[in-house]
């Protein structure tokens, strides 16, 4: 009587492969979708080209300021036209906030439209990777005068 292997040891072991099956599948959708819904798009509008970075952070979903070649916009409302880096109005200085872009960010904020869970005071800055330094600046003291001190930099993921 040795304790191991003798006769009648085997045994026939059948598995269901179709079921196993099923719930791999049903596992790599779940992964799938839930990768999915993890990506934010964000539109790159005409006449915007963003500079590219190797960030792997996802972004979240906020209000979109879009600094054009041609124009200043809120989401898809053009608020000034810019020709030269600089935003054309009667009236404007360089060194002072771009009233349109104020009047319209305070409206927005009041209006309640900026509601997210993640940061409310944030702001989505697309800017043109060839537009000055001193306009982006302008934009920025200017969101931040009407209530939206944090801001994200949108760019192109490599």
């Amino acid at each position: 009587m040795a304790g191991g292997g003798g006769e009648g040891g085997e045994y026939d072991v059948n598995i269901n492969l179709t079921a196993l099956l099923d719930v791999l599948t049903n596992l790599l959708f779940f992964l799938m979708f839930g990768y999915a819904a993890q990506q934010v798009s964000m539109e790159a509008n005409a006449g915007v080209r963003l500079p590219s970075s190797t960030a792997e952070l996802a972004p979240k979903k906020a209000l979109k300021v879009i600094i054009g070649e041609a124009e200043l916009r809120i989401e898809k409302e053009v608020i000034a036209p810019i020709k030269d880096g600089k935003v054309i109005l009667a009236g404007d200085l360089p060194d002072k906030r771009i009233e349109p872009l104020y009047v319209g960010l305070v409206r927005l904020r009041e209006d309640k439209v900026v509601t997210s869970a993640d940061s409310p005071d944030a702001l989505y800055i697309l800017c043109d990777k060839g537009a000055p330094y001193s306009l982006l600046r302008r934009v920025l003291m200017t969101a931040a005068e009407a209530g939206f001190p944090k801001f994200r930099l949108a760019v192109l993921m490599k």
